[in-house]
């Protein structure tokens, strides 16, 4: 959708972006994925592809925003993808690692199941839905996990971690998100 463009476009051309760093939970979980192909989903600036090209990982970094992807282009180990996740179709059994951090689309739930390799690991953490006025989180409650709803959603994966907490984000504010680290493991 071209306003979700022009709006994320905007966002990382004008705004001082605070989210630099990898996330914590890449950082600690990504070792126990096999190496080899890793998805980034809505990758923004490229934190975590980065993160993960420099550990070994060959990195398709997905996002609407042209002018995201185009600071991507020419990092060794990362392959930028411009396109609307609405409309994306991720490839079956191609990664080891499939990231989705601060991002919500539930429809790619299934596809990121049928993407991972068996033994594949998915690292998936965004705002979940609170009560809690004084929280910032996203106003559209289409943009917000349900408690427990990551839990259900990759109950046939083996859970290596899950979390639910309020966390205090880079500009001060709080949030409360749900955190999952799992493992596709195919029993037959």
């Amino acid at each position: 959708m071209e306003q979700d463009r022009e709006k994320w476009n905007k966002k990382y051309k004008e705004e001082e972006y605070l989210l630099k760093e990898p996330s914590d939970i890449v950082k600690k979980f990504a070792s126990i994925a096999p190496k080899g192909k890793a998805l980034d989903i809505a990758c923004g600036l490229g934190r975590n592809a980065k993160y993960l090209a420099k550990i070994g990982f060959e990195v398709d970094a997905v996002d609407i925003s042209d002018v995201a992807i185009n600071q991507l282009k020419n990092i060794p180990n990362i392959n930028p993808i411009l396109a609307d996740l609405d409309f994306y179709q991720l490839p079956e059994n191609k990664y080891s690692l499939i990231l989705n951090i601060n991002y919500l689309n539930r429809n790619l739930f299934s596809q990121i199941k049928e993407a991972l390799i068996n033994g594949g690991v998915l690292i998936f953490e965004t705002f979940t839905l609170d009560k809690n006025k004084k929280l910032d989180q996203p106003k559209n409650k289409n943009y917000l996990l349900r408690k427990n709803e990551l839990l259900r959603s990759f109950s046939d994966f083996y859970i290596v971690y899950y979390e639910e907490k309020i966390i205090t984000k880079p500009n001060g504010e709080k949030g409360f998100i749900s955190s999952l680290v799992a493992k596709k493991e195919c029993i037959i």
